[in-house]
């Protein structure tokens, strides 16, 4: 008959009268914080991993993985408890929504940000995602809303000395001026907009304060200084040293004749309308170029006319 060896049980220590202690095997502590460890690792390197490649679909446009592989990463960030990593993924999130236009989701992560980011104390995050608020509310069709949270986003980029924050949150300002009909004022933030987007030295956003202000001018009625916008507009598009499709060309060069015409510039509106003509060529739309031919026979009689009035002013009179 064989004895089974009883079981190896810890040695209890009295502590005081109520409390007992059980001593700790610190090889058995080394090993658990070891295997932790490990574990932590792997999980941080997978979420990057996941980050990395949910980041590389967005940028493709690939939406529907890049959303998948991002709330991966974002779940394993929760789990690792890194809320500085869980911002920078929200705010992603946040600007995935925005891209496909669905605001409510878009919101809805970028309020999830802003309370990590207001925890972390993270200025850079919350003047970043308080912009994103304010566009996703002016989308929405809730504009004191908008104002506030672009408000807010404005005088945190002022305070941390962020100029092309700045730059931004006055441009976003000027929109939802503009979007509430207060267009004199939403010409003045894009004036001020656009003054920090020249001294930056950012062609891109200059590109799109000059097609917003020009546009915000022409509502104004205000045309010498829509035209101006307009071609300086394209004057930065053609030399190069801006990125602009013809579609964008094209709309600036329609504006630009119905600013032309109003004034009363035929000389100016067919030089436009010349160029708009050229491009609908060379990219074979015979159906833009015969409407494009009739508006350029329309201002030549109009300008012929206006000649002849300035030859023989009793003609105006009859």
């Amino acid at each position: 008959m064989t004895s089974s060896m009883p079981p190896i049980r810890p040695t209890y220590i009295l502590v005081d009268e109520t409390t007992v202690s059980v001593p700790r095997d610190p090889s058995l502590l080394a090993q658990a914080e070891r295997i932790a460890e490990g574990y932590h690792k792997c999980q941080a390197a997978e979420a990057s991993q996941w980050l990395k490649q949910g980041l590389a679909h967005l940028r493709q446009g690939q939406y529907t993985p890049a959303l998948s592989l991002l709330q991966q990463a974002l779940q394993s960030y929760r789990n690792l408890g890194d809320k500085e990593r869980q911002a920078k993924v929200l705010l992603t999130l946040a600007s995935l929504y925005y891209r496909v236009a669905d605001y409510l989701w878009a919101a809805d992560y970028g309020r999830q940000c802003l309370r990590i980011a207001r925890d972390l104390g993270d200025d850079a995050i919350m003047q970043q995602t308080l912009g994103h608020l304010g566009n996703c509310y002016r989308h929405m069709g809730n504009l004191q809303r908008a104002l506030e949270y672009m408000g807010q986003s404005l005088t945190l980029a002022k305070k941390t000395g962020d100029r092309p924050g700045e730059m931004r949150s006055l441009n976003n300002l000027a929109m939802i001026y503009r979007a509430k009909g207060l267009t004199r004022q939403a010409a003045t933030l894009y004036e001020a907009s656009l003054m920090m987007a020249t001294s930056l030295g950012d062609r891109s956003t200059k590109l799109q304060i000059l097609q917003n202000l020009g546009n915000t001018y022409l509502t104004l009625r205000e045309h010498p200084q829509a035209i101006d916008c307009y071609e300086r507009f394209l004057a930065i598009s053609e030399s190069g040293e801006g990125s602009t499709d013809n579609r964008t060309n094209r709309r600036i060069l329609t504006q630009l004749t119905l600013a032309s015409i109003a004034m009363g510039d035929h000389n100016r509106a067919i030089v436009h309308l010349q160029h708009h003509l050229s491009i609908a060529c060379s990219l074979g739309d015979t159906k833009g170029a015969a409407v494009l031919l009739d508006d350029l026979k329309r201002s030549y009689v109009a300008l012929s006319e206006a000649r002849v009035a300035v030859l023989r002013p009793e003609l105006t009179s009859v």
